[in-house]
C-alpha cells in the first residue's frame, strides 16, 4: 500500500497529494506497517478497520447500488464517521476552488444518428457526461431495457 500511495503521489507534479487513507486494515498493527513503510514520506490520514458493518454492500461484478440500501447507508456512514473522528484525516487541507472553463461545442459529427443505450434495473449505470457529449455531437439517444422490451 505505501509504495503504491508513494508511486502514485511522486507520479506527476501537478498533482498535490495529503496522505493515505488505508481501507480493510485487518488489524491495528496492519496500519502500522503500512505507516512504517510510509516512513515519513507521506502522512498515514486514517485507517479504516476491515468490517462488514461499514464496508459496502457488493456483489458478484460490482456494488450493490445505493438506490437498493438507501437506508442501511445512512447507518454504515455513521459508523465510519465515528472512526474517522479522531483520526488525523479531520486536519485536511482547505478544499480546492475549482474554476469553470469555456469549452468550445463540439462539431455535431453525429448529426442524424440514433444511438441505442440500455438503461433499466441491471444496466443503470451510465455516465452522463458520455451523453451530454453524444448528445452536443447531434446524436439522438433512445433508451431502452433488455429486461423488459421486446426489440429495439
Amino acid at each position: 500500500a505505501a509504495a503504491v500511495a508513494l508511486g502514485l503521489a511522486s507520479f506527476r507534479d501537478d498533482v498535490e497529494f495529503c496522505g493515505l487513507i488505508a481501507n480493510n486494515c485487518g488489524t491495528q498493527r496492519h496500519a502500522q506497517f503500512i505507516d512504517d513503510a510510509l516512513a515519513g514520506r507521506m502522512p498515514l490520514l486514517a485507517n479504516l478497520a476491515r468490517d462488514p458493518e461499514v464496508s459496502l454492500p457488493e456483489r458478484h461484478l460490482g456494488l450493490v447500488q445505493a438506490h437498493e440500501v438507501r437506508e442501511e447507508l445512512e447507518h454504515r456512514f455513521n459508523l465510519g464517521k465515528a472512526w474517522l473522528g479522531g483520526q488525523a484525516i479531520c486536519d485536511l487541507p482547505k478544499p480546492v476552488a475549482f474554476t469553470s472553463q469555456d469549452i468550445a461545442a463540439p462539431q455535431k459529427l453525429l448529426q442524424g444518428t440514433t444511438i441505442g443505450i440500455a438503461r433499466d434495473a441491471a444496466f443503470s449505470f451510465i455516465y452522463s457526461a458520455n451523453t451530454r457529449l453524444l448528445e452536443a455531437m447531434g446524436a439522438k439517444l433512445s433508451y431502452f431495457s433488455p429486461l423488459n422490451d421486446q426489440h429495439l
